[in-house]
């Protein structure tokens, strides 16, 4: 039987997950040798990036918002369907192709502003495609929700017509390659792993279109995200919508579940396999595993890491790799990670160090490895010591980093055995700087040593990457503040951080026993899968609940604390692969004395006047039919209302996004004709024509202001001067001296973004005599 592991988008595209490498490798290991690898997301990231894709996906774009921009009238979802088509920056394909070159170049990939501008068209291009897949968004090659549909309601989950709008991009490509691919065609049988939550509509759209094409296939799904599915899934028995889409589900650990089904030779149904789900239709019934199997590491085949690596977004090549399993510490009250029910996650297991060291030594004289992440619950400090000591002594050339618990045991010797070992980096989950909070999460970390351990990571020279939230129950105002001061007043020690917010899982210590932590649990309506559960603090009144998407995003948020970085996958973001290449290659304080928004101009000049400097228009300048003053307003109220549906416990789904567009009055297409605007994002500045018309003709012509002012009477230039300053401080445009190397002295002013096409104003609008100095060729 010929095995096919799929990795299914959306996901990181600058190095491959380890998942279907171990099960691979757990294959062969076993004799079952006809097995191949697709990592179908980094795949699709390249089909995306294609000159002709490009040109294809913009031309699918502007057919649609022509055809929005002829309509009389919006409704709510079309208005921001609109909107985010409207606000598309086009970019040719062409350059599409050198950013995905300047990853792939270690020149440019080391070139901090060739890096940050690659990043930012990246995103630009995949915020795009977001638009595309309307009524979901692409952030970070994450599909995001933003709360107008739900991954854990299972109407929506298997929602067709629903996933194939979130989808279309990706249909497009199934269509295009994959139905036509020889390999597939091949294959007896597909597993497709899920492991984030944002890949689950991209995962079950794969299964369905590989049912549509090939129905006599086996299909098989597992993956950390499906089993999280299954164990915060209310009624079990749901689990049949799934047998639509495939004939078994791999909960856990599935190294010894894929070989049976291997040895199986397709009929299931006469084995118990572990942790396996299926379904008898003539009964109606959905089989689940009587228990859950922890796989024996040290006995398991190494994992195999024949990837394409060519397709992925990075100058040197890093993989995840486990030597251990579990958690040595699994008390934490807030952690909800493996399948058992007694402990936080899965219980410790440890791969022997001389296995270790072969799999790493073959992986790097196999695949070219630099880099290596131990994709771990976290390391035993004990486990570490002896890893780094038999790293240096192997000779192994491969740098790597890890998420530890902040234990006192790290002293400076410890430290600099890491980093003689190749460590760049770690991750440490601090979760709070108050130690009652920290008893409460029984944490077994105290706040009187965390500043000497971080301490003596970076005079070792490894980046210390903290990971905080706030928000636990009960916690205080007074407490909270105590994280953030502890974080500013050790701030010589880290490199960058996170600030989340606290999320209560379903099967947490703390779920199981809220009386303990001052809490009451609140069901939450339209939640089919609880993964995130509301509450209510007995000592207040109030409500918490977060979106799950919500709360997960807030780990790449810096939440005041730290200095903005890039989030995950791109340099600076926690845990990444290229973040690894940067610290190795510039030191572990690079990300924090290069903080997102600096200016890293070698120049010495000194600030320019304004009037010497030429405009860049940072938005975009764009005619509407419609005002996008109140499709904003009416996209701020839709906030409100997902606000006020979290705080009484009810799961924003995409039916009640429907039910609310009925209350909210259409957007008609303006009587008066046009209307001229620039804008960023959810930033919006409705301009006078005129002046509209001279933002574009100063960004084409680059004169200095001083030049196309000229003419004008000293007032009115000083009001456009104003304004224009008011532009720049809401990032609409930038100035700079006509060589491009001087810079204007900055000036604060503060424009809210959301309302910014409210208080933006000219003083008086000008007179088409008072501009006749733009006229000037």
């Amino acid at each position: 039987m010929k095995i096919t592991l799929m990795h299914p988008p959306l996901d990181d595209p600058t190095l491959p997950y380890h998942a279907n490498a171990y099960l691979k490798g757990h294959l062969l290991h076993n004799g079952f040798a006809n097995v191949s690898m697709r990592d179908i997301n980094v795949e699709f990231v390249n089909y995306c990036m294609e000159e002709p894709v490009v040109e294809c996906f913009y031309a699918e774009g502007e057919r649609r918002l022509g055809d929005l921009g002829r309509r009389n009238t919006l409704s709510f979802r079309e208005q921001e369907e609109f909107y985010a088509l409207w606000t598309t920056n086009r970019i040719p394909g062409s350059v599409i192709q050198q950013v995905a070159r300047n990853f792939r170049d270690e020149k440019a990939f080391l070139d901090f502003e060739t890096y940050l501008e690659s990043v930012r068209r990246m995103n630009r291009y995949f915020h795009f495609l977001g638009a595309l897949s309307y009524p979901a968004e692409i952030t970070n090659f994450k599909q995001m929700s933003r709360s107008r549909y739900s991954m854990y309601n299972l109407r929506d989950l298997f929602d067709q017509n629903l996933r194939e709008k979130i989808c279309y991009p990706f249909m497009r490509f199934f269509e295009e390659r994959l139905c036509l691919d020889e390999e597939l065609a091949a294959t007896d049988c597909f597993g497709i792993s899920i492991v984030y939550d944002h890949q689950v509509a991209h995962a079950l759209t794969l299964a369905g279109l590989l049912r549509k094409v090939w129905p006599e296939k086996m299909l098989l799904l597992g993956g950390t995200s499906i089993s999280q599915i299954y164990k915060h899934l209310k009624d079990k028995s749901q689990l049949r919508h799934f047998f639509s889409l495939c004939d078994a589900i791999v909960v856990g650990e599935g190294e010894t579940a894929i070989c049976e089904i291997a040895d199986s030779e397709g009929s299931l149904a006469s084995k118990k396999i572990p942790n396996t789900i299926t379904y008898d239709a003539l009964k109606d019934e959905v089989l689940l595993p009587t228990y859950i199997h922890y796989e024996n590491v040290p006995v398991l085949g190494k994992p195999v890491y024949d990837y394409s690596w060519d397709l992925y977004l990075s100058p040197a090549r890093g993989i995840n790799y486990a030597p251990t399993r579990g958690c040595y510490w699994n008390r934490c009250t807030f952690c909800d990670y493996g399948l058992n029910t007694d402990r936080p996650t899965s219980p410790w297991r440890e791969r022997p160090i001389d296995r270790v060291i072969t799999d790493l030594a073959d992986a790097c004289e196999a695949e070219g490895i630099r880099y290596v992440y131990f994709a771990v619950d976290v390391m035993a400090p004990s486990y570490l010591e002896r890893l780094s000591d038999a790293i240096v002594d192997a000779g192994l050339d491969i740098r790597w980093s890890a998420e530890l618990r902040m234990e006192k045991i790290f002293s400076r010797k410890r430290c600099q055995k890491m980093a003689d070992g190749g460590c760049v980096c770690v991750s440490f989950g601090m979760e709070s700087g108050n130690q009652r909070i920290l008893d409460l999460i029984d944490k077994g970390t105290k706040v009187s040593y965390m500043a000497e351990t971080m301490k003596n990571f970076a005079e070792s020279g490894i980046a210390v990457q903290l990971m905080a939230f706030t928000d636990f129950p009960t916690e205080t105002e007074a407490e909270r503040g105590e994280t953030f001061k502890f974080i500013e007043k050790n701030k010589d020690f880290w490199s960058t951080g996170g600030m989340g917010i606290f999320l209560l899982t379903g099967t947490s210590m703390i779920a199981k026993d809220p009386a303990k932590f001052g809490i009451t649990l609140i069901d939450t309506a339209d939640a089919d899968v609880a993964r995130a559960l509301a509450y209510r603090v007995d000592a207040e009144s109030e409500r918490k609940i977060l979106s799950t998407e919500d709360s997960d995003a807030s780990f790449d948020e810096s939440g005041g604390a730290f200095p903005r970085v890039l989030g995950r996958p791109w340099a600076g973001g926690t845990d990444t692969l290229h973040s690894m290449i940067y610290y190795f290659n510039y030191g572990r304080a690079f990300f924090r004395d290069h903080p997102i928004g600096a200016d890293f101009s070698e120049s010495e000049q000194a600030p320019l006047e304004l009037e010497d400097c030429v405009i860049t228009v940072s938005g975009r300048l764009s005619e509407s039919a419609f005002d996008i003053g109140t499709i904003l307003e009416n996209r701020a109220a839709y906030g409100g209302q997902i606000a006020e549906m979290l705080q009484a416990a009810v799961e924003p789904t995409y039916s009640a996004l429907v039910r609310w567009e009925s209350t909210v009055p259409v957007v008609s297409n303006l009587a008066e004709g046009r209307t001229y605007w620039i804008t960023s994002g959810d930033r919006s500045v409705r301009l006078d024509r005129l002046v509209f018309k001279m933002l574009q003709l100063l960004s084409e012509k680059r004169m200095p202001l001083r030049e196309a002012l000229g003419g004008l009477n000293r007032d009115l230039r000083s009001r456009l001067l104003e304004y224009l300053r008011r532009l720049e401080s809401s990032g609409m445009v930038s100035f700079q001296g006509p060589d491009g190397k001087g810079k204007v002295q900055q000036r604060t002013l503060s424009v809210d973004g959301r309302t910014a096409c409210r208080e933006v104003k000219m003083i008086r609008q000008p007179k088409p005599e008072d501009l006749i100095g733009l006229a000037r060729p």
